[in-house]
């Protein structure tokens, strides 16, 4: 059986007063991660999925967040991956 690893990079601009609510729901958000931005607004986040509409999934619903004013994504990068035997 094979399938595919897909690895997210995304910028998210956050209302200063509303990161700590939007880093807690991106902790609820299977695979994905926040690496810093937190002082600033403008969050360092990835994302880890099996397919590229989870992708999409998860973007919009990172976009529809209270305090989100912009989710960008910055790099995509996917192989197949298969099991071992």
């Amino acid at each position: 059986m094979s399938g595919e690893c897909h690895i997210s990079s995304l910028v998210i601009h956050g209302r200063p007063d509303r990161v700590p609510s939007i880093i807690e729901h991106l902790s609820l958000i299977e695979g994905a991660e926040v690496h810093g931005g937190q002082e600033t607004g403008k969050l360092i986040v990835t994302l880890e999925t099996d397919t590229e509409s989870q992708v999409v999934e998860r973007i919009n619903a990172i976009q529809l967040l209270d305090g989100v004013l912009a989710a960008t994504l910055v790099f995509h990068h996917f192989e197949p991956v298969q099991e071992r035997e």
